[in-house]
């Protein structure tokens, strides 16, 4: 591309909430990441003939790999148990918009693939005593399975190439650390 433009805002905040233990955490970002000029370039078109101008994007077509918004959100929950013993629980979500996954449609596609916006919830809880920590966690709580990139050439050679990339499934582990 040519020339390119992003504009946006971020907004962080973290602090109490109505009970003395729990807190909170929110973050919120817009991007408005575009191209601001046409362009058309030589490219091959698979066959191994060279086309002029086949790659091309227009003014105002969305720059790949920025999503328009994406926020967090987290509550955390402070418990002291007994002395030298803390717990912490946090409850965490996250959201991202749809995001271009290229600058102009190649391989024969006639449009931008975009990956699915997606929301992802956590949960954790860890103990603490002195220099040990164990946590015990859940991600993908709900077990949702989103598209982050869909197959650049779908349904070939006897559907081969619909090899989606996904995000992880629910994990449900247990770490234990020791700091020195």
């Amino acid at each position: 591309a040519n020339t390119a433009a992003s504009r946006g805002f971020e907004f962080e905040s973290t602090g109490p909430l109505f009970l003395p233990q729990l807190s909170y955490s929110i973050g919120f970002a817009y991007a408005d990441a575009k191209l601001t000029s046409d362009f058309a370039l030589p490219a091959n078109n698979g066959t191994g003939t060279i086309v002029p101008g086949l790659l091309a994007g227009k003014s105002g077509e969305q720059l790949p790999g920025s999503p328009k918004t994406s926020a967090s959100a987290a509550l955390i929950y402070d418990i002291h148990v007994t002395p030298g013993y803390d717990l912490a629980l946090s409850a965490n979500g996250v959201y991202r918009s749809a995001v271009a996954l290229q600058v102009a449609p190649t391989l024969g596609n006639t449009t931008i693939q975009h990956s699915s916006s997606y929301e992802i919830m956590n949960r954790n809880a860890a103990l603490n005593h002195e220099p040990w920590r164990a946590t015990v966690y859940v991600t993908n709580v709900f077990d949702k399975q989103e598209i982050l990139a869909p197959p650049s050439q779908p349904n070939q050679v006897d559907n081969l190439t619909n090899d989606y990339l996904v995000n992880p499934p629910r994990e449900i582990g247990v770490r234990v650390g020791y700091f020195f």
